[in-house]
């Protein structure tokens, strides 16, 4: 079977199809069950949380890579193309690879469905592709992920010494809950007994959810500013110089080419869960500075410049959520030198709008609101209408390509063009732009 087979099966599920589903894990288990259980074959650090996790996974695998291991990595969503979602120490899975890997896994499926007469999701179908490719390829998987932790389907995983909850904040409301709290104990359903819990949350009501989550598992609860720390964390060129405290060593001067001081704070959760993983091995400072500085997340204040020496500078960030956009904010005002930028953003109707849109007023920007690809996506005249009330300039522009161009056109050499509000967005320019 093709790779454009396979996608054209997977795309007429829907990638979000699993959000009008019953949470449940029985389909998922089905098929695992069927494909004789790769998923519990391979060690694996899981991650969760409301933002980072990409990040953080990105980080942790390339250090796991330096130690000389074998890393399968499953990320989600995907920015241009799925294969970015199933890395091999780093590289994608190949396309004739993914549908080699589809057409194996085909028969199981149709097994499963008429079975149970009910279909696999595309999430659940995409991550026991992963499950069977990673116990071929890889000696250790590190899993983000899709959507909450609980009823996720990465959780039917149960070879995990290590489960991160990167931090918790209002996102995915109509799912997972209206508080933090609630919110947290889904996150905190990914542990599992015995394992060694890994967080980057310093809300006090948070951490005691984690923390009756994990006893309830016997499980030892890692804390940021307690057993890990972050002890430096400066800009730098093409990214920051950071230095951690592991619960076993300090780490100095280890650069990490990413912007934005939330990555300071991604690289520590990851250190301390690769230092987790391994227990009682120290992480060489020569490995870790080696996998830190191959370290690449597309998407993620990621920053394209195009021939033209007067052009401006482009930067690319998936903030889909308050938080994301407050971290973007403050990274573009330390990373940045600019008088104004031209965001050009579309955000999905689900969302806080309101919210998202506030947190630019702390930057001098304008908007052109367009809307990417998505059934999801909220009109760009409800972004307008919110601009004006939080008191921001706004323009529409529908087509992400025509809005692209505007905003090139329209900024000056002193000014930024922000392209962001989430990844269908963000993954459409970029396809765009680097054609």
């Amino acid at each position: 079977m093709s790779y454009q087979q396979a996608l054209a099966h997977l795309d007429a599920l829907g990638v979000d199809a699993m959000k009008t589903l019953s949470p449940s894990l029985d389909r998922i288990e089905a098929l695992t069950a069927a494909l004789d259980h790769p998923e519990s074959v391979l060690p694996a650090i899981h991650i969760t949380g409301t933002n980072g996790k990409t990040s953080t996974a990105r980080i942790a695998s390339n250090v796991l890579s330096a130690t000389g291991l074998r890393v399968a990595t499953y990320t989600s969503p995907h920015l241009q193309d799925i294969t970015e979602r199933m890395t091999l120490d780093s590289v994608p899975i190949s396309e004739e690879a993914f549908g080699e890997l589809f057409a194996h896994i085909k028969p199981y499926i149709d097994l499963v469905e008429g079975e149970r007469d009910d279909r696999l999701s595309y999430f659940e179908i995409l991550t026991g592709m992963f499950f069977l490719w990673a116990v071929d390829v890889a000696d250790v998987m590190v899993v983000e992920v899709g959507l909450g932790g609980r009823w996720d389907a990465t959780n039917v995983m149960t070879n995990v010494p290590v489960a991160v909850i990167t931090n918790v904040a209002l996102d995915h409301t109509e799912m997972l809950g209206l508080e933090e709290a609630t919110i947290a104990k889904e996150k905190s359903g990914i542990i599992k007994p015995g394992a060694t819990v890994v967080t980057g949350e310093l809300r006090p009501d948070v951490l005691d959810v984690i923390d009756d989550e994990a006893s309830g598992a016997v499980a030892n609860v890692a804390k940021i500013e307690r057993d890990f720390r972050v002890l430096d964390n400066r800009m730098a060129v093409g990214g920051r110089l950071v230095a951690v405290r592991t619960s076993s060593r300090d780490y100095a001067d280890l650069f990490l080419p990413l912007y934005g001081a939330h990555q300071g704070t991604n690289c520590a959760v990851a250190l301390e869960a690769v230092t987790s993983f391994f227990a009682d091995d120290t992480l060489g400072e020569e490995v870790v500075a080696a996998g830190l500085s191959g370290v690449h997340v597309p998407g993620r204040l990621e920053t394209l410049q195009g021939e033209d020496p007067g052009a401006p500078r482009v930067v690319l960030d998936v903030a889909h959520n308050p938080d994301g956009m407050a971290a973007l904010t403050s990274a573009l005002l330390e990373a940045f030198a600019f008088e104004s930028a031209v965001v050009v953003i579309g955000i999905l109707a689900d969302k806080d709008v309101r919210g998202m849109l506030s947190e630019l007023t702390r930057i001098p920007c304008t908007l052109i609101a367009t809307q990417a690809q998505s059934v999801r996506s909220a009109p760009p005249e409800a972004l307008e209408e919110i601009a004006a009330e939080v008191g921001l300039g706004c323009e529409i522009v529908p087509s992400l390509p025509a809005a692209l161009r505007r905003a090139v056109e329209t900024a000056g050499r002193d000014q930024l063009v922000v392209v962001t509000g989430s990844h269908y967005v963000v993954g459409e320019a970029r396809r765009f732009l680097t054609a």
